[in-house]
Parts: C-alpha cells; structure tokens; sequence
C-alpha cells in the first residue's frame, strides 16, 4: 500500500514538472531579459522611453514567431523582434516608398551584410501590402495608426485599404499591437494629420469593427503630463508623448 502511495507521489510529481517543463518552453520573454547590447546609440537612447521588452513581453513574442512590423520605419522593433523570435522564427520590415526619404538611411545601416538574417523587408503599398494569407503570429504598428486616416498628394495609406489585408495574413487568433499618441478625449480622427495623434476609443471601436477584439491594454507608455494639445514632435514631448498600448487578436 506505502509503494503504490509513493509511486502515485512520484507519478503525480513528474507529471507537474512535466507540464512546468512545457509552460517553460513555451512561455513568452520575460521583461528584463531581452539582450538589447549591440545596438545603434539612436536605438538605445529610445529604450528608456519606449521600454521594448515590457512591450514584446505585452504581446507574448516567442521564440518561433512570425511576426510584421509595419509600418516600421527605421526598424527599431525590427531588430529586437529579431532577436527573440531567433533563427526558427521570421520578421518583415514593411514600409510604403513615401517612408524612404524618413527611414532609407536607417533601414540600410541595420541591414547591411546580412545582419539580420531572419528580417525580410518589404516595399509595399496599401493597395497590395504582399502579406499573403495566414503567415503572421503577430502585427507590430507603432506608431503609424493615425497615418491612416489622412491622405495628401504624397501620402496614401487609408485603414480601409490596409487593416482587411492585415487582418488576412495574421493567424487564427494571430495578435495585433497597436501603440499611438493619445488624442484628447472624445477627439475622434480631428487631430490625425494637425497633431499626428488619435483618439483611443475611436481605435478600439474602429478596430473591432474590423474583425479585431481587444484583450488587454497597458500603461506603461503613459504621461500624465501630456495634455494632448501639442504635436507630438514638439521639443518637450519628442519621444516622451502620453502612449496608448492595445493588444487585439483577430477574431
């Protein structure tokens, strides 16, 4: 009787361990441990306002992923995506030509020789971004929400046009952050192109309009001492504007 107890015990044991083995595996970066060494001195002068590893740790990136950034600018996030999907995972630079005269430079310096080897980067347009069909586990768009909803001779890109082929090539339940300057309350799209910031219930509401639910969002980019009148690229809020962070997965 005292033998089959101790080998239910010990059964019982290793089953747990067995699972804590697969959580671990499994389980997404944890904040603190992404290896940002390495790196551009523009890059590392924006980690302490843009803290990436709560946000990658926010969407649950792992080892294997495939992931978009879009809208990426300069590659930032490309990078660091980069290093925790690893060499069985794959990231895609995306970007329309308007961004050239922004983020040629940028995008060619982290780039060269081959140094991202899992990145493929991607010159697309909003009537045909090439995403394909269920690639993505995950969308990055930070930062570039709000460029959606205006249009100017050199400037195309409308959420009409972009979030269905979006929506399309990410996974069944595939994530979607997005991250953007907090408008003023009940603003709404008015302050898109004057101020370059949205409003973040009129994103929440567009998005699941769009076959998108929100599950979760986070503060970590907020602040309070951003009223959410000034343009954003004004001196004393540059880089350091109230943010909100939104985590959406296709429904």
């Amino acid at each position: 009787m005292k033998m089959k107890n101790f080998q239910k015990k010990i059964t019982t044991k290793l089953a747990v361990l067995t699972a804590l083995s697969i959580v671990a595996i499994s389980a997404p970066l944890v904040a603190g441990t992404l290896d940002l060494s390495g790196r551009s001195d523009n890059d590392t002068q924006q980690d302490s306002g843009r803290k990436p590893a709560q946000v990658l740790d926010f969407v649950g990136v792992k080892k294997g992923d495939k992931v978009l950034d879009l809208l990426a600018g300069g590659g930032y996030y490309t990078e660091l995506l980069s290093r925790v999907v690893g060499e069985k995972g794959a990231v895609t630079l995306q970007i329309p030509k308007a961004y050239l005269k922004y983020a040629e430079k940028s995008i060619k310096v982290r780039l060269a020789n081959d140094r991202l080897k899992n990145v493929t980067y991607l010159l697309s347009e909003a009537d045909d971004l090439k995403l394909g069909k269920n690639t993505y586990d995950s969308a990055f768009l930070v930062l570039g929400f709000h460029d959606m909803f205006f249009q100017e001779e050199s400037w195309n890109f409308t959420a009409d046009e972009v979030m269905p082929q979006v929506l399309n090539s990410l996974k069944s339940g595939g994530k979607l952050l997005v991250i953007d300057h907090e408008a003023a309350e009940n603003s709404g799209i008015r302050d898109v192109k004057s101020l370059h910031r949205i409003d973040s219930v009129f994103v929440k509401e567009d998005l699941e309009k769009r076959g998108f639910k929100l599950i979760k969002t986070s503060r970590i980019l907020e602040n309070k001492k951003d009223e959410h009148s000034k343009l954003v690229f004004v001196p004393e809020l540059r880089r350091k504007t109230d943010r909100f962070v939104m985590l959406f997965e296709k429904i």
